[in-house]
């Protein structure tokens, strides 16, 4: 039984049957109407596009005995031998990937200067980017100054590969993807060819699953009328292909975009439990988010869905903001499942990133009273010139502070009888401004004056602005990556900023987010970029703090962390070292 597959069997056979590569069919024509064909060419382009059938139907145009417009007439023995494989002496097919060595390309010179009958002959290289760089250095000359009626076609995937002493010698022609309207068009065409009934969705589907390439495409309809016969439907096209859970990936998308982390774990788990591949789960939910962006951003032309799918996407986009669709597309289009494809652990981080970022950044902060704002803001402010610390202002935990380099003993004592803090016997650090050591610490501290009330006001000024431009200076750290993450994506994780002083203090609902904050402004670079990102925005300098908010995952703040004069002590360089719960 000899039968041919489709793809070759339906190869076109005029320039003007080359399918979604209108520019590169014309010039061609142009060249051979005019009797000016280069003597070498550069295909570049994705498999699949129609490089090899385009050299050989320009083989067969240079050398047809009547051409018509550019054309092959299809009808002279020049072109009948084409057609009919039989044309040794027209055509050289080399595939370089097998025949990438020099002594491959001197082999091939050899042949170059024997004549033939044929008015050209056509030497084809396939995937050119394969030959060895001694090979291409061989090949230079002849693709130079080739002899008369030698025409060299070079076809490559990755034409990076290619020296570019090799590119400047030949014409390039740049094919692209076909377009998937163009896919179905020839499908449809070779379905009435060959009698198979079959569902538009099914085309599209085959369409959109071939991603671009007409030969992927026509390879897929085939085992499809192999498996099903006649007529095919779009639920076989799914089985097939393997994407009979779009639903299952439309259904990821839409808890994704509506912030649903339970609901998108379950449906991952299940999906893992029935042995189904995560892989085809992650791509459909990858082009579904894809989609949505597109729809968002008011681009409805159609993508290969049903009328159903972009109705559901259409309905999810109106209720999800740019944000938060943006940041799916990213995280999702990061996963990497090729290490271990049957473990749902990456779409369960993807999800839980995808939702919980998102889901900080838009979380909307519930209104204060006036006075109750007035007094938060002045808990957070360090003393002033005029206020004098107290023993009230001791907390009542006891903490051990490591020496402060520049001191022989602790800066701080306290008195099991609660009596005033004792000046120390040797010389203490300075304190930063603000702050007045304890030597005249026995008076109760005065109301703030009329200076102090002006810098409670700066400090509420301040955390305003920073409020203020919190979201635009998230954004403007969106495409900054440190080590590892990048510094928007960390500080959409911040829940709360809080200033004190010369410093921010950025506070996170997670350890994780705050470790992985910590890790990269362990970097200088990072740090400072982030600080002078922090000085455009709000207009003063500030250095950088983190700490967790008192309903962390990990518990509340310490009320030690919370004192001014530990705080203190930590800006200048000491450290915790022992912590003791309240003496009874």
């Amino acid at each position: 039984m000899n039968s041919q597959v489709f793809y070759r069997k339906w190869r076109p056979k005029r320039l003007e049957e080359v399918v979604g590569q209108e520019p590169v069919v014309q010039t061609l024509k142009q060249a051979v109407i005019q009797g000016r064909t280069a003597h070498a060419y550069l295909f570049c382009g994705p498999r699949g596009t129609g490089k090899t059938s385009t050299a050989r139907l320009l083989a067969k145009a240079v050398n047809c005995l009547d051409v018509l417009e550019g054309e092959p007439c299809n009808a002279c023995s020049m072109c009948q031998a084409v057609n009919e494989g039989k044309a040794l002496g027209i055509i050289i097919e080399i595939d370089a990937a097998s025949h990438r060595g020099i002594d491959d390309i001197r082999a091939l010179q050899e042949k170059v200067f024997i004549s033939q009958s044929a008015r050209y002959r056509v030497y084809i290289i396939d995937e050119v980017h394969m030959l060895t760089e001694p090979a291409f250095n061989a090949l230079l000359k002849t693709l130079e100054e080739p002899p008369p009626y030698k025409i060299f076609v070079l076809a490559t995937t990755e034409p990076q590969k290619v020296p570019l002493t090799v590119i400047s010698r030949c014409q390039r022609f740049d094919f692209r993807r076909i377009p998937l309207d163009a896919i179905v068009g020839r499908l449809e065409r070779l379905c009435l060819e060959e009698g198979i009934k079959v569902e538009a969705e099914a085309l599209r589907a085959i369409a959109r699953a071939a991603g671009g390439s007409l030969r992927d495409a026509e390879n897929i309809l085939e085992q499809l009328a192999v498996s099903y016969g006649s007529p095919l439907s779009l639920a076989q096209a799914r089985s097939l292909l393997g994407i009979g859970d779009d639903e299952k990936a439309l259904e990821l998308v839409t808890y994704i975009m509506k912030g649903q982390i339970k609901e998108g774990l379950i449906l991952i788990n299940q999906v893992a439990s029935e042995g189904k591949d995560l892989r085809q789960l992650h791509r459909g939910a990858v082009e579904h988010l894809r989609a949505a962006l597109l729809l968002k951003a008011g681009i409805t032309e159609s993508m290969g869905y049903t009328s159903d799918t972009v109705a559901t996407l259409e309905s999810l986009v109106r209720s999800t903001s740019m944000e938060r669709i943006l940041q799916g597309v990213k995280t999702f289009g990061q996963v990497n499942l090729r290490q271990d494809s049957a473990s749902p652990l990456p779409l369960e981080l993807a999800l839980l990133e995808a939702t919980s970022d998102s889901q900080n950044s838009y979380v909307e902060k519930a209104p204060m009273d006036k006075k109750m704002v007035g007094l938060e803001k002045r808990s957070e402010v360090e003393p002033t010139p005029q206020r004098r610390i107290t023993p009230l202002d001791v907390p009542k935990k006891r903490v051990g502070v490591e020496e402060i380099p520049g001191s022989s003993g602790s800066p701080f004592q306290s008195n099991s009888n609660d009596s005033p803090v004792q000046e120390p016997s040797v010389k203490t650090p300075a304190f930063p401004q603000g702050v007045i050591p304890s030597s005249q610490a026995q008076s109760p501290a005065p109301e703030p004056s009329m200076d102090s009330a002006s810098n409670l006001t700066g400090v509420s000024d301040a955390q305003a602005q920073l409020e203020k431009q919190w979201d635009s200076l998230v954004k403007s750290l969106s495409r900054y990556k440190g080590k590892r993450f990048f510094l928007g994506a960390l500080l959409k994780a911040c829940k709360a900023r809080e200033i004190n002083l010369d410093r921010l203090i950025l506070k996170f609902g997670h350890p994780s987010h705050k470790e992985r904050m910590e890790e990269e402004l362990g970097d200088p670079q990072t740090r400072r970029a982030l600080e002078e990102s922090i000085l455009k925005s709000v207009g003063t300098s500030y250095k950088v703090d983190l700490a967790l908010t008192d309903d962390a995952v990990n518990g509340p703040t310490k009320p030690s962390a919370q004192s001014h004069l530990v705080r203190a002590a930590l800006a200048m360089g000491a450290r915790i070292i022992e912590e003791e719960g309240e003496q009874t």
